[in-house]
């Protein structure tokens, strides 16, 4: 096994402690998200703020850290590049993006409200709700990234491993 593949086998198992982050995260944004769709922004509470700064990191932090797999494949794939141009092709070849341009719109969704963050609550209710929207999203793309890498780098490897006879 490359360094590598290594990598990125530990980067998917962070990956999925982010994804379960993530979720339970979106499972407490419910009231917040309420409070800003009334236009009631200045009545979250401290622990609401909190739940709305950690649904934000996480998100930003998964939609990252899938992106830095990418990386990882494309490294393991023989593609390198300083830009993600080439490795962005190379997801869409390999199957793990489907949607280049849906990929795009969730980094801009999370750059923006990064870069944006106001307290105009009809703003922060749609970024917000646009991105619970697309968690699904970036989980079927977690999804695809672990299904390429087991079965294009691991599985050989286990099949490998059960034919060579152990002494």
């Amino acid at each position: 096994m490359t360094e590598t593949l290594k990598i990125l086998t530990l980067k998917l198992e962070h990956l999925s402690r982010m994804q379960l982050d993530l979720d339970y995260s979106v499972g407490k944004m419910a009231a917040p998200l309420r409070k800003f769709g009334s236009n009631n922004i200045e009545s979250l509470t401290n622990d609401e703020r909190e739940t709305v700064a950690a649904f934000n990191s996480r998100f930003s932090s998964y939609q990252e850290q899938l992106g830095k797999a990418f990386k990882g494949i494309a490294i393991e794939e023989d593609v390198t590049s300083e830009s993600f141009g080439p490795i962005f092709a190379l997801m869409e070849k390999l199957g793990v993006l489907e949607d280049l341009a849906k990929w795009k719109e969730v980094r801009l969704l999370r750059n923006a409200v990064n870069h944006e963050y106001e307290d105009d609550a009809e703003i922060l209710f749609q970024a917000f709700n646009n991105m619970i929207k697309n968690v699904p999203y970036l989980h079927s793309v977690h999804d695809k990234i672990r299904t390429f890498v087991k079965e294009t780098y691991l599985d050989p490897l286990e099949n490998r491993a059960r034919r060579i006879p152990r002494i």
